[in-house]
């Protein structure tokens, strides 16, 4: 009984509470939309905002690498370079830090050598002309040239050629060619080659040098009578039917090589 009492008593409380507001009548359930429950605010204090404003965020452009500045292109040196000649087309001769060209030769030797270490050196002509030649040194400085020559007398006529041995060689004497300059190389002209001369001679060393020639060859008497009214009248190694030739050319070539080694050469061309 103690225990229902207790019950009675807290649902009679519970219901009084429910029917009262503070007091105020009971208004019934809310009515969504009823303009009677809705209540505007019109105190500006509480009509603040106080809240930021949500920005938005915006997206942090890409990392790019690192760009170094770039150097301005270094300005172009406008001095005129010296444009190095071609060599000349001929025979070449390689001292090693200098090179002789003989312009239109070809040459051919007689044994193997070593232009670097000999200091005379030997060719015979194979083709070309020595005096349309020129002898051009490439990278030599201070060059100096030096030329002398050997000839010898023959006799050219219908009755054909004849070697005059006997009367030997003749020697010219050493003549320093001079240097004209071939691009960035010395040049030096052959052209007194085309002019040789010979040792002083008479008709009467002609007739005798001619005859033993002859007799050497086993020519018959006839012939050698024909040889001998062919050069009656020869006084000189200049006069006709004689013919000077040129047995061969030595120059002497000196200087200083692209290393700053001096040299000093001997060549010698067989015609």
């Amino acid at each position: 009984m103690k225990t229902n009492t207790i019950y009675i008593t807290a649902l009679a409380l519970f219901l009084g509470s429910c029917g009262s507001n503070n007091g105020s009548r009971n208004r019934g359930p809310i009515v969504l939309g009823d303009s009677s429950t809705i209540i505007t605010e019109t105190d500006s204090q509480y009509l603040k905002d106080d809240v930021p404003d949500i920005a938005p965020r915006r997206a942090q452009p890409a990392d790019t690498p690192h760009q170094a500045p770039q150097k301005a292109a270094p300005a172009k040196d406008s001095t005129p370079v010296a444009r190095q000649e071609p060599e000349a087309a001929g025979q070449g001769i390689d001292f090693g830090g200098a090179k002789v060209v003989l312009a239109g030769l070809k040459l051919k030797e007689p044994r193997r050598q070593n232009p670097v270490q000999e200091s005379g050196l030997t060719y015979s002509l194979q083709s070309g002309r020595l005096g349309a030649s020129k002898l051009i040194v490439y990278g030599g400085r201070n060059v100096t040239v030096k030329q002398r020559y050997q000839s010898r007398l023959v006799l050219k006529s219908s009755l054909g050629t004849v070697d005059l041995r006997e009367l030997g060689l003749y020697t010219s004497g050493w003549a320093n060619l001079s240097a004209g300059r071939s691009g960035d190389a010395q040049s030096f002209a052959l052209t007194g080659l085309n002019n040789v001369g010979f040792a002083q001679v008479n008709n009467n060393k002609i007739k005798n040098a001619a005859d033993r020639e002859l007799r050497k060859r086993r020519t018959n008497s006839r012939t050698i009578q024909s040889w001998m009214k062919e050069i009656r009248r020869t006084r000189s190694a200049n006069d006709e039917p004689c013919e000077i030739q040129l047995d061969n050319v030595q120059w002497q070539i000196s200087g200083t090589d692209e290393k700053g080694k001096s040299f000093h050469k001997t060549i010698r061309i067989d015609a």
